[in-house]
């Protein structure tokens, strides 16, 4: 068989497999909100500011992005290492800043905030691009750029792999019905990409809460 002729076989053969099939993410397993009057109070009662690096680290982590791509600024530059020191990092060489600062700056959380939409942004992004290899927005039904349908099974379990990435627990059921009627309330607000603007929300909504971004 000619050269030629053999490529063009595995072309056709390979555009007669069907496209790899994407389990959706599993159900979460809904938790009651807890008591607050229930609960024991800390010993120590510090919480603590994750700082850059670390906060970085775990976005990264939790959306299964490179560190260094987790958010930039003008495309180039990483969010993270433009705002270091409104995130309480230090910079030797450039202003002599050697230690952090003992309180969080007036723009911390824009810059916290700024990192955590970055990021999202971007997973989103990837997985609406090349839906079959998803990494976190998987198993969605969409009709053009709108979810099927908001208040269905796929949205929760949705919400349950993000909670489960961003806070390492299963969601509860508050959350749960914060996130559906959110899902629901873009579908019918106007919006050009309500499913897309859901995603990054949802995540957005997770690695910007405080349980995210203190330890």
């Amino acid at each position: 068989m000619r050269p030629e002729l053999s490529t063009v076989v595995v072309a056709l053969l390979l555009s007669a497999c069907p496209p790899a099939k994407v389990d959706p993410p599993p159900p979460p397993v809904v938790m009651e909100q807890p008591d607050a009057g229930g609960l024991a109070r800390s010993v120590t009662g510090n919480l603590r500011f994750k700082g850059p690096e670390r906060l970085n680290a775990d976005f990264a982590a939790a959306l299964e992005l490179q560190p260094a791509d987790v958010c930039k600024e003008l495309g180039q530059y990483a969010c993270v290492g433009v705002h270091n020191l409104a995130m309480g990092g230090v910079d030797p060489y450039g202003p002599g800043v050697y230690e952090p600062s003992p309180v969080t700056a007036v723009t911390t959380p824009l810059v916290v905030e700024r990192l955590a939409w970055g990021a999202c942004a971007q997973r989103v992004d990837k997985d609406l691009v090349a839906p079959s290899s998803a990494v976190v927005f998987r198993g969605l039904p969409m009709t053009g750029p709108r979810l099927t349908k908001p208040d269905g099974a796929e949205v929760v379990a949705i919400i349950g792999e993000m909670t489960r990435r961003g806070l390492l627990r299963e969601p509860y059921e508050n959350e749960v019905t914060r996130y559906v009627q959110l899902a629901k309330d873009l579908d019918g607000s106007g919006t050009a990409e309500p499913a897309r603007a859901w995603m990054v929300s949802l995540c957005f909504a997770v690695l910007s809460s405080s349980e995210s971004v203190f330890y």
